[in-house]
């Protein structure tokens, strides 16, 4: 997967604690397809389950849905805009409006 994350967004993620994992989960109650992901959780560092796999982009390491490369034709590029993530790829614009969640 071509999996790029800008300078404007590795600055956020950089600040993330290293014994933390972030993690793109598909929103299993969208009917959209590629504009389910609504926000970047950062959790606490686990072993995947049997339906995620860990990608890395530009050196961050991200626990995703198993099925995740397809969905975003394999590419994706995160952004960092007016204070939300913009994910997007070579065609088009996914969501422009994904938070950062700490879960506990």
């Amino acid at each position: 997967m071509d999996f790029k994350i800008t300078d404007a967004a590795k600055e956020i993620l950089g600040a993330v604690d290293q014994n933390k994992i972030l993690q793109l989960e598909f929103d299993r109650g969208s009917c959209d397809v590629v504009n389910n992901i609504y926000e970047i959780k950062v959790i606490n560092k686990r072993e995947c389950g049997p339906n995620e796999k860990m990608i890395i982009g530009d050196q961050f390491e991200f626990m995703v849905n198993k099925n995740f490369e397809d969905v975003y034709e394999d590419q994706l590029v995160i952004d960092y805009v007016n204070g939300s993530f913009v994910f997007k790829n070579r065609n088009q614009i996914f969501n422009n409006r994904i938070g950062l969640t700490y879960i506990k």
